[in-house]
């Protein structure tokens, strides 16, 4: 209902095009002075929810708030009723859904506008206006920017009239605002932000990277966490796992069985059922035999012998206890029913594995997917810097202490059980295979 009380009308779609055309549009953020535009050439036949992706990363925009597409072609009438995005959907609203509109159902011939807000609070209008139709070439990509100026304002920054402040501000000159609201203003621009600054080439390497993979290919837990970081495909956390599991990977019945071999040494020696020492630990025989099967002399210190003073045997054995392979009763270490269906058939070992990782509770689930999904892009698991925020994205926070090393602490479960699959000193190219298998499903 509009402001009147009046039923607005619903958008009244153009007939799609029997073949693609090579549209060239320029997007304007409606009010911003200096103008902040972008040019691109698109595919007619892409729904419009792809293009609001094209549109946030071609601007510079985070996907961090709601946005809602309004058709034209002439100028904006907020009598017309918004393509409804899926937010819209859950909360009861009856309409046509953006990703059910092709461009060329909005757009036909030079001139014609697609208009697009972003963020209802700070209303960021853009205007869409289709400067030019072509045939599409085989091969092209969807979404190419071939020109722009000016950077896109930071977001939540107050909409054009705030950021107008802004650019005041930082430019020095004398605006009639409180001192203490323009050293806030100062502090709330991004580290290094330049308004003149845009790059063409910057926006078509975020554009070529393309969507995230199929969800159907990737490891469940990954689109319970893309959710949970608030759904965008340009997240930081969507970007790690675009990056990381480009090409999914599927180990071959020999990588199974060199991965899998730290944990068939264990369920070996445990055979049935092994008694353990008065204190509960592995009897140093066994011990033994677990350190010179797996080759630790010369890249471990100490004996050997003693599981408390050997910390990759206590971690082999703790990590098969938390992958349900293995578990203590009364001063007994048995194998347990998954691991006796496995016996003698590493990728059914692997399988077993991989389904129960990431391990620990809550927290140390999310930080160990993170783990993963880094070792799967680097080979390497060394303390992310952007760690702690992509935990803080996840909804984690801290009374004391630092996310940053969180993210490291936390994720000791699932490291334990990557460092028993491609081996502690592995080179980085076999850790990275078996963190992107771990994550393919």
């Amino acid at each position: 209902m509009n402001a009147f009380g009046s039923r607005r009308r619903q958008p009244t779609l153009l007939r799609r095009q029997p073949h693609p055309r090579r549209y060239t549009i320029r997007v304007d953020l409606k009010g911003a002075q200096p103008p902040i535009w972008r040019r691109l050439q698109v595919a007619s036949h892409m729904p419009l929810d792809r293009l609001h992706t094209v549109l946030q990363i071609a601007m510079g925009w985070t996907d961090s708030h709601l946005h809602h597409f309004v058709m034209g072609p002439g100028a904006l009438d907020w009598d017309v009723e918004p393509f409804l995005t899926p937010f819209d959907v859950e909360e009861g609203d009856v309409g046509t859904l953006e990703a059910d509109v092709r461009l060329d159902q909005v757009l036909a011939k030079a001139g014609d506008r697609l208009h697009y807000e972003y963020d209802f609070g700070d209303g960021w209008q853009h205007t869409i206006t289709l400067e030019r139709v072509e045939q599409w070439g085989d091969g092209a990509p969807d979404a190419l920017c071939v020109a722009g100026k000016r950077a896109c304002p930071p977001e939540d920054s107050g909409g054009i009239g705030g950021y107008a402040q802004l650019l005041e501000v930082l430019a020095g000159r004398p605006v009639d605002i409180d001192p203490e609201w323009a050293e806030e203003l100062r502090r709330w621009a991004p580290e290094g932000f330049d308004p003149e600054h845009f790059d063409v080439d910057e926006v078509n390497e975020m554009l070529a990277t393309g969507p995230l993979p199929a969800l159907e290919t990737v490891h469940p837990y990954i689109p319970q966490m893309l959710l949970q970081a608030g759904g965008s495909q340009l997240s930081m956390l969507a970007a790690l796992v675009t990056d990381a599991l480009r090409e999914p990977v599927h180990l071959s019945p020999e990588q199974a069985q060199r991965a899998v071999e730290p944990y068939r040494l264990l369920l070996e020696v445990v055979g049935d059922g092994l008694s353990l020492t008065a204190a509960g630990w592995l009897p140093p025989t066994v011990v033994t035999a677990l350190w010179d099967a797996l080759e630790l002399d010369g890249t471990w210190i100490g004996k050997g012998n003693r599981e408390d003073q050997t910390r990759p045997v206590a971690a082999l054995r703790a990590s098969a206890t938390q992958l349900g392979l293995v578990r203590k009763l009364k001063g007994r270490l048995l194998p347990t029913t998954a691991a006796r269906a496995t016996a003698g058939n590493p990728a059914a070992l692997w399988d077993h594995i991989r389904s129960r990782v990431p391990l620990g509770k809550p927290h140390e689930r999310d930080a160990g997917m993170l783990l993963l999904l880094r070792s799967a892009l680097l080979g390497t698991d060394v303390p992310a810097p952007d760690g702690g925020a992509l935990l803080a994205d996840l909804g984690w926070m801290l009374s004391a202490g630092s996310l940053d090393d969180a993210a490291h602490i936390w994720a000791w479960p699932t490291r334990d059980v990557l460092d028993q699959l491609s081996g502690l000193f592995a080179d980085a190219g076999w850790r990275a295979t078996v963190a992107r298998a771990l994550l393919t499903r």
